[in-house]
């Protein structure tokens, strides 16, 4: 006896963001990758939403409280912000200083998992 399973067709439809197409979503991380072509030039863009690490980073300030001393998690930043704002280059080279003028930084707040300075 053969057994042949059926499939369904599914209708595969496009998502557009303005002129964006989206060609890749990943639902674990809701990390999303759009295309974008002038018939010149490609163009990807890739969006990381962080409005969850934003809460959690948040809640774990407040659980912190005013802990002090080595081993203390003092800040979660996405992996794209790491990268392009030369966090991991200068962490990679040892340079301390530069790492906490960044972590120190007030714009940089929002990465913080505790109070107090680097």
């Amino acid at each position: 006896m053969v057994y042949q399973k059926q499939f369904k067709k599914v209708a595969i439809m496009d998502i557009y963001d303005g002129s964006w197409k989206l060609i890749s979503y990943d639902p674990e991380t809701g990390r999303t990758i759009w295309y974008l072509s002038d018939n010149q030039r490609d163009v990807y863009r890739i969006d990381y939403p962080v409005s969850q690490l934003l809460d959690l980073n948040q809640a774990c300030a407040v659980s912190a409280g005013k802990k002090r001393g080595d081993w203390q998690r003092i800040a979660s930043v996405p992996l794209s912000v790491l990268r392009g704002s030369h966090l991991l280059q200068a962490h990679s080279e040892g340079d301390d200083q530069w790492v906490s003028k960044w972590l120190n930084n007030r714009d940089n707040a929002s990465w913080r998992t505790s109070e107090g300075y680097v």
